[in-house]
């Protein structure tokens, strides 16, 4: 099966977003963050913006964002939900020594070879 999409350098990703629909403010600093962050990556952050319709009852989902969609807003909640993920992280794994501190000390009342 042959891949259909063809390879886009980064000013054609952005000139595809905007044909899109979507407002960017700063051309120079949209393709900053694409360049850092890839297109592919924040499609998933836009894609709540795209628009969206009812038939039957299936939800089909276009490739037109909806009217007022910013890419700075795409933006802030990629950098949320990295800053999210940075604090789960840190938690889990708080839980995660603790955790192993309790067992330790559980097998180590067993004796030195404890099963």
């Amino acid at each position: 099966m042959a891949y259909s999409k063809p390879y886009l350098p980064i000013p054609d990703q952005l000139a595809l977003i905007k044909s899109r629909g979507m407002v960017i403010s700063d051309d120079a600093l949209a393709q900053s963050f694409l360049n850092r962050i890839g297109y592919y990556r924040l499609s998933g952050y836009w894609y709540p913006y795209r628009e969206s319709t009812l038939s039957g009852t299936n939800i089909l989902v276009a490739d037109k964002f909806r009217t007022g969609t910013k890419f700075s807003e795409v933006v802030e909640l990629y950098v949320f939900d990295k800053k999210l993920r940075l604090l789960m992280m840190d938690v889990i794994e708080r839980v995660e020594i603790a955790l192993r501190v309790q067992v330790t000390l559980e097998l180590g009342k067993l004796g030195a070879r404890a099963p």
